[in-house]
């Protein structure tokens, strides 16, 4: 399936080769940073792969054993997943972009921690974005779906709903994307069944939902709102 970008209009096309330029060389910056701690104990940093004009984004926590072997994000058994979850409902992986929150791997694939999280993502991250401007944006986890979304709640209470995400332009203006939370293929490793109701079965239905908006069959029918973190867990008040 060719997944297009159906995007309001598309900028110049020497704008558009200006901004996939100014990406390229942030991504070979990237691959000398040294910023923060996790950087000592992995073989090299994973930046990202696939086209800079991708109208689908995919972040995940952080490179596990093999992407750190390898070089690229989401290979090994949990990559093989992914391609496969994409390719169930039409979309090919060389359509997608994919990234990490943080670029190098934790030790022992541990969770990162927030200022690992902060350092990168402030440095990488938000620069990648900026240059992207995809049409819609994957968060797979809990790392990347609490981090996009600014939230304390899990993936599992966030999978399934579209989020409206905002992100600064790098001209002074910002763009506008679709943010869907799903479970991360690491997960669903782990909990294989297929029954109604399980993480696999969900994600099946999360990713048709996203291939329906990615080929312009239908739009969202609302976006979810989150409740401020000073108010989570507090009664209404009226």
């Amino acid at each position: 399936m060719r997944l297009g970008k159906p995007a309001p209009e598309k900028p110049p096309l020497e704008a558009n080769a200006l901004r996939q330029a100014a990406l390229q060389a942030l991504e070979l910056r990237n691959t000398g940073c040294a910023a923060c701690r996790l950087r000592p104990g992995c073989s090299g940093v994973v930046v990202a792969e696939g086209p800079p004009d991708a109208p689908l984004v995919i972040i995940g926590e952080g490179p596990g054993r093999e992407e750190d072997r390898v070089g690229r994000p989401f290979v090994g058994q949990g990559g093989e997943l992914l391609d496969r979850i994409l390719a169930s409902a039409g979309i090919e992986r060389g359509e997608a972009y994919l990234t990490n929150v943080v670029k190098c791997r934790a030790p022992g694939n541990r969770t990162p921690r927030p200022a690992e999280v902060e350092v990168c993502t402030a440095l990488w991250l938000d620069a990648q974005l900026a240059l992207l401007r995809p049409r819609v944006i994957l968060a797979l986890g809990n790392t990347a779906s609490q981090h996009l979304l600014r939230t304390g709640r899990g993936v599992a209470s966030l999978r399934g709903q579209w989020f409206g995400f905002n992100h600064a332009d790098g001209e002074g203006g910002s763009y506008a994307a679709l943010l869907m939370p799903m479970f991360h293929p690491a997960y669903l490793l782990r909990n294989a069944a297929r029954t109604p109701g399980s993480p696999k079965a969900l994600t099946w239905r999360d990713i048709r939902e996203v291939a329906a908006v990615l080929r312009g069959e239908k739009e969202p029918d609302e976006l979810a709102q989150l409740t401020p973190p000073e108010m989570e867990g507090q009664p209404g008040l009226f």
